[in-house]
């Protein structure tokens, strides 16, 4: 008897879940996903500075405009940035995303906090997270990187070296940005990175801006720690 009864158990279960209903609730635009990570980041924002405060409220009252295929994605970089900031760090976010538009990976430059690192600049702090965990993954065709700030020496020979299909920043860096003048870089670096491609992002003239400026917010201090070592 308790075998019949197991049995019709079974059957049941299985019936019903046959006849279940999926579920009517409408999967997240691509643009709510990313307006949920970045939010997720500006809560742990501490506005140390009424500087940082009142750039936590723009970027979370910012709305994304849609004629502007990466706004949504610089957005999520300015966000970083200035979690770089509130952090002691150089303001510069970054994040990797897939040929879905997923991102895969970010991060802020890490050079100050929470020890000194040298090599810790947004772009190397991404590509490391990446290539440690996704250790199976030897191309990266469909893969944009994009950068609150246009990228430094250092940053674009790692990038042409990881083979990152796209690399799109949101401010230019004319001082000490490479890739405007990627034509200076010796020819082996000029010729590999014909694979790719570089340029600034389709983003709102808003976000270059707060881009540009959130990474001004401490830079000075910074450089003054950089000379006295």
């Amino acid at each position: 008897m308790n075998n019949l009864f197991s049995a019709i158990r079974a059957f049941s279960m299985i019936f019903m879940g046959a006849c279940a209903f999926p579920s009517t609730e409408p999967e997240a635009s691509p643009n709510e996903r990313i307006r949920e990570l970045g939010l997720q980041e500006l809560a742990t924002i501490d506005p140390k500075s009424a500087d940082i405060g009142r750039w936590k409220t723009w970027l979370t009252d910012y709305q994304f405009h849609d004629e502007y295929p990466d706004d949504r994605y610089v957005w999520l970089t300015c966000v970083l940035a200035l979690e770089a900031v509130s952090a002691g760090n150089a303001g510069i976010g970054c994040i990797l995303i897939d040929d879905s538009g997923d991102v895969v990976v970010r991060g802020h430059n890490e050079v100050f906090n929470p020890y000194f690192r040298s090599d810790m600049h947004a772009e190397m702090v991404v590509m490391d997270k990446f290539e440690d965990t996704h250790q199976n993954i030897t191309k990266l065709e469909g893969y944009t990187l994009y950068t609150s700030l246009e990228s430094c020496p250092m940053c674009l020979i790692r990038l042409i070296s990881s083979g990152v299909n796209t690399v799109l920043y949101a401010a230019p860096d004319m001082a000490y940005g490479i890739v405007h003048r990627m034509g200076e870089l010796p020819l082996a670096w000029i010729e590999l990175a014909e694979r790719q491609t570089f340029g600034q992002a389709r983003c709102s003239q808003e976000l270059v801006n707060a881009a540009n400026k959130i990474f001004l917010l401490n830079i000075d201090e910074l450089n003054e720690k950089l000379r006295s070592r």
